[in-house]
């Protein structure tokens, strides 16, 4: 490559990385500003997923009738579908807070399993393992969280929203910087 390419491939990469930047910021601000509003179109999505997922299933069930011997599994995996993007999307809001609430009493449920496994473990090996402390600490913080997921567990979904938009907006400062340096040495060199 000459210096003149590689001038044109700086010049045109920095404002590449500059968008990629700005667009994690905006995402970023929107999780944080919006977490409800974010999960409640995610799972809208996912209703409008299942919904056209279900009338595939069924179209495509119904035209291979003829053909496959368990023709009816089509049929049932295809009604549910619908039901289950029907309720989703025309109840949204319930759907987005069962959703969650479901995730997060399973992901605490896990924390509280590995937590438990943790302490138990920990004192175990006490004797023999110089670790089995940051274990059973482990174990505890583990109990902690289980126990916070579980016992609110929409507000927990909207603190893992948040969560993430922070790291988005700290993601897109980053590459923004990134940009920037990547600006700076474009234009030093010459042509």
């Amino acid at each position: 490559m000459t210096e003149s390419t590689n001038k044109k491939v700086a010049e045109s990469l920095w404002k590449l990385i500059m968008a990629r930047g700005i667009i994690l910021i905006v995402i970023g601000l929107i999780l944080l500003l919006f977490p409800q509003a974010t999960l409640t179109t995610l799972i809208f999505i996912l209703g409008i997923y299942l919904l056209i997922d279900g009338i595939v299933t069924l179209f495509n069930t119904y035209k291979q009738k003829d053909v496959r011997k368990n023709w009816w599994w089509g049929l049932i995996t295809g009604g549910l579908g619908i039901i289950a993007g029907l309720i989703v999307v025309l109840k949204p809001f319930s759907s987005t807070v069962l959703t969650t609430s479901f995730l997060m009493w399973f992901l605490g449920l896990v924390a509280l399993i590995n937590g438990i496994s943790g302490v138990v473990t920990g004192i175990r090996i006490n004797k023999y393992h110089t670790g089995a402390r940051s274990m059973i600490w482990g174990g505890i913080f583990s109990i902690v969280l289980a126990i916070i997921l579980i016992s609110s567990p929409y507000t927990s979904a909207l603190v893992v929203v948040k969560i993430f938009g922070s790291f988005a907006i700290f993601a897109g400062i980053i590459t923004i910087f990134l940009a920037n340096r990547v600006k700076k040495k474009a234009q030093e060199i010459e042509e």
